[in-house]
């Protein structure tokens, strides 16, 4: 479940203002040479620093849709959040047709994978002793896998279904270059594709960012429509407020009340739910930030949706199951080592003032203290420390 970072830094818009790099859960983010640098390793996607940069100098991209050119038949898949803001099926076929036209083969709803997918976490929590975890957000699973390291087994190990959807079309379409695009709602979902994030575990070729290609589906609305059906069921997974449960299932949405739910789960204070949902959207993948539109409008849509559902003949359910969970370390130090460098680190962090202020372009006096000890920065790159100093003088 290796994260490989698709946020990039755009120089001339930042203002050094520094809000990104408070902002960031992992502290991924550091200034160098008032320059944002991005830290690959610890990046989760969230977003959050895309959000605080009000000048537009943290972005992320998709691919574009000059790759269609490089498949001899190409699909696209639409997830369960973009459908819901649509308010009945005719407008939903408008905004199928319209995406068809930007050069798609086949363009497919992935809402029966979403039901599925619900069910399975429903059977795995009914089924086991201890708490689980149904998160199917990139962001929920890497931030236990970098922070909460106690809580990894509890994550239910289903695929997401973009990823599902994929590995399908490809066993169907074997006999071609068949390509598969994935229309995503926010920028942890760019990350799940060979492209742009180059993360070739994936099984989806390339992820489009909805608000890069929103302009081009807007003036292709309204040339034709699509015929479609959908999973209700399906269409609640990207909604809490909509999700069916049961009363030992928790669910949450906003990124400050999963972080606080993570965390008291790793102490054991909510054992006594079976299940737990976690949205860090708010209002859940419904509230993606490459969306558009008032996500608390959007719930009435679901019932209307999913009326004329029915389930595909034929539909196989298999590789349910993510093989992408593994985590693999690259730090061979001995115990002896590490415990060195954290008591070198605590040296120079004694000798901080403490502040936190990230005058020095890092998030903490810690990872100030970190840098130093790894030959980043110098004990002189506090701003703090150079004004006493230079008051003393």
């Amino acid at each position: 479940m290796n994260t490989k970072s698709v946020i990039n830094y755009t120089l001339e818009s930042c203002v050094r203002c520094m809000k990104c790099i408070k902002a960031c859960p992992t502290s991924a983010l550091s200034m160098k040479d008032n320059r944002i640098i991005v830290n690959t390793k610890e990046c989760v996607n969230c977003g959050r620093c895309v959000r605080e940069c009000h000048n537009k100098g943290l972005l992320a991209h998709g691919s574009t849709l000059a790759d269609l050119d490089n498949y001899e038949y190409t699909v696209c898949l639409v997830p369960s959040a973009l459908i819901s803001h649509c308010k009945n099926l005719d407008e939903a076929g408008d905004l199928f047709h319209a995406i068809k036209l930007l050069g798609f083969d086949e363009v497919i709803d992935v809402t029966d994978i979403d039901a599925q997918l619900l069910e399975e976490a429903n059977i795995l929590a009914s089924e086991s002793n201890t708490t689980l975890i149904a998160s199917f957000c990139p962001v929920v699973n890497h931030i236990i896998s970098k922070k909460h390291e106690m809580l990894m087994d509890s994550i239910i190990q289903l695929d997401y279904s973009s990823e599902i959807a994929a590995r399908m079309i490809k066993r169907k379409y074997a006999d071609k270059n068949v390509g598969v695009f994935n229309l995503c709602e926010c920028e942890a979902k760019i990350e799940l594709a060979k492209y742009p994030s180059g993360n070739d575990n994936y099984d989806c070729d390339h992820a489009l960012a909805l608000a890069d290609i929103f302009p081009l589906i807007r003036k292709n609305m309204h040339l034709g429509k699509e015929k479609v059906s959908f999973s209700k069921r399906g269409l609640q997974s990207c909604n809490p407020m909509r999700i069916v449960h049961k009363d030992n299932t928790l669910i949450a949405d906003g990124f400050d009340k999963v972080s606080s739910v993570i965390d008291m789960s790793e102490y054991g204070l909510l054992n006594e739910f079976k299940l737990m949902y976690l949205y860090p959207c708010f209002n859940g993948c419904i509230g993606g930030h490459m969306l558009w539109g008032n996500s608390f409008s959007i719930q009435n849509n679901i019932d209307e949706l999913g009326k004329e559902y029915k389930a595909p003949s034929n539909y196989e359910f298999e590789d349910l199951f993510s093989n992408k969970y593994d985590e693999s370390t690259t730090d061979t130090r001995s115990f002896k080592e590490r415990i060195n460098e954290f008591n070198e680190i605590n040296a120079i962090l004694d000798k901080l003032p403490g502040y936190d202020c990230s005058a020095c372009g890092m998030q903490t006096c810690r990872l100030m203290a970190e840098a130093i000890v790894n030959k980043e920065k110098d004990l002189k790159d506090c701003q703090i420390l150079s004004v006493l100093e230079g008051g003393k003088s």
